[in-house]
């Protein structure tokens, strides 16, 4: 029995023995770590901003105390091939600035513990990428500062500002100095660029970027024509070819003797200098005529006061018999002041039945359109589109005002082979409405997808009344959107303060009411800095025609 005791203890003992050498043999692995490892930094955390990044990362308990340094480098790549910035620190962290590094560019960090003492240097740890998000000085490219071969670029003044660097796709940069009169006025043009090239533009102070902004020249435009003052513009519309593009260069030229008309042909009439300020057309009315007309205006002012004009565009089947069937190209309106016409801007509702006038696309961009519809009292809309099939009405970044008794009408119902869109975005209206109509849109039963997005609404109606509701579209499948708007002074008659109202099946998100101090006599709507507007857009720009945020 004494023997079986004195066995089962000895193994025991021996047991123990084991376990004990074992936890011996385990803590002295610990202590014992590769000396590559010993400082090795972990847990790089990085919090990067416009002009500078903080760099930040973890080391052992067990260097807390000593003197430690760490070698940073940056690179653009992650093999660090090329070594951009490089700086030894003894805290376990850095922040490095545009004076070391480039902003609006990706870089790596890595981190090695120098050696210390009996320790070699660590291995390296990589981080992941950052950008330094850089200074932004240059304001919205306007899209009526971009010529085939000039750019305006406008910018916030600042101490130190010298050049601004132009580096095309492929080809030579071209940097241009900014003299005190630029750094006054806040802006640049700058000339010799080639048309149809995309160029990155970069505000400098110095070496320092300040500002970056993309933009493409406009296309090279091949003149069929290019005429003068002097020359005969109604007999040179006449004598135009199907696709023709006529070069107006600047000064003033006269329609008003009689109507114009685009028979049966697509034209452009486009001033050379891209400037609607120095060329200008007066005009009676222009009508386009019959199948396969169509017209591309641009950088021209359209002036319809000595004409005596009633309509700026007007849809024709023919002279002879308006109403007969025809079915137009497309209408685009670009670059230009356009004023002057007592009834409506377009009117396409001469078609004896529904669908008798087809178009595909209606486009107003970046142009000025006033005094259109008899100061609101016209029985026609800015845009008459009744009884018109059509793809696209599109109206981005322009303003209107005293335009007419309603924005658009497309209230008769007829099946067609799409259904029509109505885009409208970055715009500015003030002072229209009026003779009982809808303010916005009368589509009725008619199905008409509707968007208002982005823009500034203010001011109805200029004379008379207008219907409670904003607007009228009740047809089946079709969506209707006002978001991201401001609006004030929307009222259905001249007295009384009753607010236009918007039918529930209107989609609505992010509207304001802000009222900016407009009447309905305003025509200068430059909105007021530091205005909460500026920023208000869906894509966290102004709200309205840009022009207006200068």
């Amino acid at each position: 029995m004494k023997n079986i005791i004195h066995q089962t203890s000895t193994k025991i003992f021996l047991l123990l023995a084991v376990v004990l050498l074992l936890a011996a043999c385990e803590k002295n692995k610990e202590e014992t770590l590769p000396a590559p490892r010993i400082f090795k930094a972990s847990d790089i955390s990085i919090a990067a901003g416009a002009n500078s990044a903080k760099i930040k990362w973890a080391v052992p308990l067990f260097a807390s105390g000593k003197a430690l340094k760490y070698t940073v480098d940056f690179s653009k790549d992650q093999a660090f091939g090329t070594i951009a910035f490089s700086k030894v620190v003894d805290t376990a962290g850095i922040t490095v600035t545009d004076d070391n590094i480039e902003v609006r560019t990706p870089y790596f960090v890595r981190i090695k513990a120098n050696a210390f003492e009996d320790q070699p240097e660590s291995k390296y740890v990589v981080s992941s990428s950052f950008t330094l998000t850089g200074t932004q000085l240059f304001l919205t490219v306007r899209d009526a500062d971009i010529k085939e071969n000039s750019i305006t670029l406008r910018f916030t003044a600042e101490a130190g500002l010298s050049s601004i660097k132009l580096t095309p796709e492929t080809g030579t940069a071209i940097t241009s100095t900014l003299s005190a009169g630029d750094l006054s006025a806040g802006l640049k043009t700058i000339t010799g660029l080639t048309g149809g090239v995309k160029y990155t533009a970069e505000l400098l102070a110095g070496t320092k970027n300040k500002g970056n902004v993309t933009f493409t020249t406009s296309p090279v435009t091949a003149y069929t024509v290019k005429i003068s003052p002097t020359d005969d513009l109604a007999a040179t519309i006449a004598g135009a070819a199907n696709g023709a593009v006529i070069g107006l260069n600047p000064g003033t030229y006269n329609l008003t003797a009689l109507s114009t008309f685009i028979t049966g042909k697509t034209i452009t009439i486009k001033s050379t200098s891209g400037n609607p300020e120095d060329t200008k057309v007066n005009y009676k009315e222009i009508d386009l005529e019959g199948t396969g007309a169509g017209i591309t205006l641009s950088g021209i002012e359209l002036d319809g006061t000595a004409g005596a004009a009633l309509y700026f565009l007007n849809l024709i089947g023919s002279q002879a018999a308006n109403g007969s069937a025809a079915t137009f190209t497309n209408i685009v309106v670009d670059n230009c002041i356009v004023h002057g016409a007592t009834t409506a801007f377009l009117r396409a509702d001469r078609g004896t039945a529904a669908r008798d006038f087809k178009i595909g696309n209606i486009t107003v961009n970046n142009s000025i359109v006033f005094d259109m519809g008899a100061n609101g009292g016209s029985n026609y809309y800015t845009f008459h589109l009744n009884k018109l099939e059509f793809n696209t009405l599109t109206v981005s970044k322009s303003t209107f005002y005293n335009a007419g008794p309603g924005l658009v009408t497309a209230s008769t119902t007829y099946t067609g082979a799409v259904v029509p869109t109505v885009n409208i975005s970055y715009s500015t209206f003030n002072g229209f409405g009026g003779n009982a109509k809808y303010a916005l849109l009368d589509a009725n039963a008619n199905p008409v997808n509707f968007s208002l997005q982005n823009s500034i609404v203010a001011n109805t109606p200029k004379s008379g009344t207008v219907q409670a509701a904003a607007l009228r579209s009740s047809g089946a499948g079709v969506t209707t959107t006002f978001s991201y708007n401001n609006t004030f002074g929307l009222y259905n008659a001249l007295t009384g303060n009753v607010g236009l109202t918007f039918p529930s099946t209107v989609s609505q998100t992010a509207n304001q009411t802000i009222d900016l101090g407009w009447t309905a006599a305003t025509s200068s709507f430059t909105l007021p800095a530091g205005s909460s507007l500026r920023t208000a857009s869906s894509t966290s720009i102004a709200l309205g025609d840009p022009r207006w945020a200068y």
